[in-house]
């Protein structure tokens, strides 16, 4: 077992599990100490999306992309853990699996992308599962009609009537949500980086006037 793990074909998913291993032995000792690095790691780097997106809107770059991996619905990292063990485990299985058929192991050309398309399709279907158990913090929870008022920033795209694209805005607790708005008017547009603010919603677009 131990040459199998050590093999140079598992030497990324060897490394992905002992990261995992060792961020388990870290939050044993803290919480020993009274503290949780999981808790103070995920405060570090968190990842603010809004998670009410229409499944009838185009939704585009970050909020497309964290949404369907989960990043919004999960602390941060209990995701890098599922990621980091969904990613190991693919690795081992497909090199048991061919070894057992061939009596030798997969190159990592091909092994790694097949375990990271399998650890993003795990972060989703399994991200989800976790979620759903997992107990919500609604301490600084709003509805979406909260947003109306405050100020956007254009992040990517260009924005025109009848053709959203994204702005991060930042609510009353100072938490980033990542929503799509077009302007108010037809002879409008909104380019990256422009300041904008929300007026109102129709599904989870919202029209936007340019912010001065």
């Amino acid at each position: 077992m131990q040459a199998f793990l050590v093999a140079q074909a598992n030497i990324p998913f060897s490394i992905a599990l002992a990261i995992v291993v060792i961020l388990g032995m870290f939050e044993i000792i803290a919480m020993i100490a009274g503290l949780s690095v999981f808790s103070a790691l995920d405060n570090w780097f968190s990842f603010d999306v809004d998670t009410d997106v229409d499944a009838t809107v185009s939704v585009t770059g970050m909020t497309g992309i964290l949404g369907w991996l989960c990043l919004n619905r999960l602390p941060l990292l209990i995701w890098f853990v599922l990621a980091l063990s969904s990613f190991a485990i693919a690795g081992y299985v497909i090199n048991f699996g061919y070894s057992q058929l061939f009596g030798s192991f997969l190159p990592q050309i091909i092994t790694v992308p097949v375990a990271l398309v399998i650890m993003f399709f795990s972060s989703h279907f399994i991200g989800n599962g976790i979620a759903n158990i997992l107990p919500k913090n609604e301490t600084s929870a709003i509805s979406i009609d909260a947003l109306g008022g405050c100020v956007g920033k254009i992040t990517q795209g260009r924005a025109i009537k009848g053709m959203p694209t994204e702005a991060v805005v930042r609510d009353t607790f100072g938490q980033k949500h990542y929503v799509l708005v077009e302007p108010e008017h037809d002879d409008v547009e909104f380019l990256p980086g422009v300041d904008v603010v929300l007026i109102a919603h129709q599904g989870k677009v919202w029209t936007a006037t340019r912010f001065s």
